[in-house]
């Protein structure tokens, strides 16, 4: 039996995923294997019909998916579309937010390690013992 839905959820890094069917109800796991080797990748909020599967740690899986061109997506597609972008906005706001707390620690080393090398002008004029005559 084929399902439509549209893929809303993906990592690049492990190529694995998830799809929200249209008729709603739980998201299916997709791996990269199971696109069409057409040359292209997945791409989030792309309409998709499927197969599902049971996999063999027991979770349902999609399988021989076949890409459907957007103009045939109708209300329930569009709809769980609006999940992907969703998804994508809170990454993004994660990524950006390690950034930030990533860039204060780097401040903050090296404000303390220049203060470890940093020494006081009327310490910098002394002449150390063993080189005055």
């Amino acid at each position: 039996m084929r399902f439509e839905g549209v893929l809303s959820a993906w990592n690049h890094d492990t190529g694995y995923g998830a799809i929200s069917p249209a008729g709603g109800g739980e998201e299916v796991f997709v791996a990269l294997a199971a696109f069409p080797t057409d040359g292209e990748g997945a791409r989030l909020d792309e309409p998709l019909s499927f197969e599902i599967v049971t996999g063999r740690d027991g979770r349902k899986q999609a399988v021989n998916l076949r890409r459907l061109q957007r103009t045939k997506a109708n209300a329930a597609l569009r709809q769980a579309a609006g999940v992907g972008a969703a998804r994508v906005r809170q990454s993004q706001k994660k990524r950006r937010l390690g950034l930030m707390a990533g860039g204060a620690a780097l401040a903050m080393l090296l404000v303390a390690g220049g203060m470890h090398w940093f020494k006081p002008a009327a310490r910098a004029a002394e002449v150390p013992a063993l080189s005055r005559r």
